[in-house]
């Protein structure tokens, strides 16, 4: 299997494993509500969200989070505006929303068609990432707003990794060092060993190298082995003693 193939398999099984998961959560064991499928409850102050200051910031009956991680979370979430008097009971409670509309999450969809971050071709299990946050005072809109898989999502976030938007609309991804990811051919390493062994064989590898002449018929493995056994035993010297005979199974 080459290493293109074993990525793929790869992102399928990965993906498989995200399905059985999402689906088990929308149906089963309970049958739940539609509004309330696939809901994970994260309280955080509004100051924590946005400048990291001490506060409460956990998961609804779990245990606490880090501020970088609800940010995360909260790029592309529902979200309930609560607000509490300085004995933390609720005073008002407001509506329901996205932070990301779906007329905005349909032309992203469009735009984007996948995970944007520099050679990765995921499709599926994405998120809408805010290029600056909406609790640092980003807009919710479409040149503020990158899809991102879920892995490279966490890696922005809690990697500390920077999302620059280019003149031309294009985004750059910055690490912590000030280094840009790039893009690199596939494999790369393996096909420069591949040819570099080519050329030590004096092997050239045209364009009509790979191409046969089977029209699909079904192999006779009667031909084939027989064949074999013929090549096989051509290469045996006559002055082979009998131990060696019997290795290559031709002692009769």
């Amino acid at each position: 299997m080459s290493t293109d193939d074993l990525h793929r398999a790869r992102k399928r099984r990965v993906e498989a494993l995200t399905t059985i998961a999402e689906s088990f959560l929308a149906s089963g064991p309970q049958e739940l509500s539609g509004g309330d499928r696939q809901q994970i409850v994260v309280h955080v102050d509004a100051e924590t969200l946005k400048h990291s200051h001490a506060g409460r910031c956990d998961l609804e009956q779990g245990p606490s989070i880090a501020a970088e991680t609800a940010r995360r979370l909260a790029c592309d979430a529902s979200l309930v505006a609560i607000v509490e008097n300085e004995q933390g009971e609720p005073l008002n409670v407001g509506r329901k929303t996205r932070t990301i509309p779906p007329a905005i999450r349909r032309a992203l969809n469009s735009r984007d068609r996948g995970c944007r971050f520099p050679g990765c071709a995921f499709k599926r299990y994405v998120d809408g990432h805010h290029v600056k946050h909406w609790a640092h005072g980003g807009e919710t809109k479409l040149s503020n707003l990158v899809t991102l898989c879920r892995f490279h999502h966490r890696l922005v976030h809690e990697g500390c990794v920077e999302i620059q938007t280019l003149d031309d609309g294009a985004f750059r991804f910055v690490r912590p060092n000030g280094q840009t990811y790039e893009s690199p051919p596939p494999a790369a390493t393996e096909w420069t060993r591949l040819v570099a062994a080519h050329e030590a064989d004096q092997l050239r590898v045209m364009a009509t190298t790979a191409i046969t002449r089977w029209t699909g018929e079904a192999l006779d493995l009667d031909i084939a082995i027989g064949s074999l056994m013929e090549r096989r035993a051509n290469r045996v010297p006559e002055s082979t003693d009998l131990s060696r005979t019997r290795q290559f199974g031709l002692h009769r």
